[in-house]
């Protein structure tokens, strides 16, 4: 352990509790279904914590729900004030030294959007603009560093949620929003602004892999994790899983992202099911 703390293992075992840290407002990647959480990293996540309840041997495991800032996510891990956040978080070295991380769950790009009339469809051509991107993201270090290395001289609009950057964009306070494409395209179907907005075509850097965050140094929590991940990919219930929110209509509006299993983690989901065989 990287604290004096005991592993999270032996604390759900006496406590018969697991409090997760979830972000609504991305659907279906994660967001709130009459009031509750919901979603595939919701959904995900139940499948590890019914694992963590069948190997304690424990009759129940109840889940404590909490919701996270995404500028707090990091803190309130080290603080001990979540077991384990079921979000939309990049696993990246520099993370790494702060929290640790359950094999990749998600593997998406950055990308952006902006109204379709615009017809903006790479970063050159927003060059000069103000693009809105989330405060502590991955997206808004990746974009400064374009500016530095391609001359952009885009001005950077810090929003604090995606309904603010969307707002902003829809209001072109700012020209684009630039974000991971799951999440991008799961609130633009969700929020029915497929028919005015338009996702980019380029991408900003390479491709990044989602991770359950968890405590840094827990190795017997982070074993029994991924235990978790790799009986759902063994067993088809991850694959059933993403099939049901990405490419199943919402009950709800009556729309899917239609986004198919992605090569990484496809090929993620194979090695998975080749390790637990």
């Amino acid at each position: 352990m990287a604290d004096d703390r005991p592993s999270v293992l032996q604390k759900i075992a006496a406590t018969k509790r697991i409090t997760i840290g979830y972000r609504a407002g991305y659907p279906p990647y994660s967001d709130l279904l009459d009031g509750k959480p919901a979603g595939y990293v919701i959904d995900l996540c139940q499948q590890v914590v019914d694992s963590l309840r069948q190997n304690l041997g424990v009759a129940r495991l109840d889940i404590d729900f909490v919701p996270i800032p995404m500028a707090a996510r990091f803190v309130m891990m080290r603080e001990g004030r979540m077991d384990m956040e079921c979000a939309a978080t990049t696993i990246t070295a520099e993370r790494q030294q702060q929290v640790g991380f359950s094999t990749p769950i998600f593997f998406t790009a950055t990308r952006f959007v902006s109204l379709r009339r615009n017809g903006y469809k790479n970063f050159a051509d927003l060059a000069g603009r103000t693009v809105a991107s989330l405060a502590g993201t991955t997206e808004t270090v990746k974009l400064n560093a374009a500016n530095r290395q391609r001359n952009l001289h885009i001005a950077i609009l810090l929003c604090r949620e995606d309904v603010e950057a969307f707002a902003a964009v829809k209001s072109e306070r700012a020209a684009a929003y630039v974000m991971d494409d799951v999440l991008l395209a799961g609130v633009m179907a969700g929020w029915g602004m497929s028919d005015d907005l338009a996702m980019s075509e380029d991408t900003l850097g390479a491709t990044e892999a989602y991770g359950i965050m968890l405590p840094l140094g827990d190795d017997a929590f982070a074993r029994a994790v991924n235990a978790g991940l790799q009986a759902s990919a063994a067993n088809g219930r991850w694959s059933e899983i993403y099939n049901r929110w990405f490419l199943t209509p919402n009950p709800a509006t009556g729309r899917s992202p239609n986004l198919p299993l992605s090569p990484d983690l496809k090929a993620s989901l194979s090695h998975l099911e080749r390790v637990m065989n």
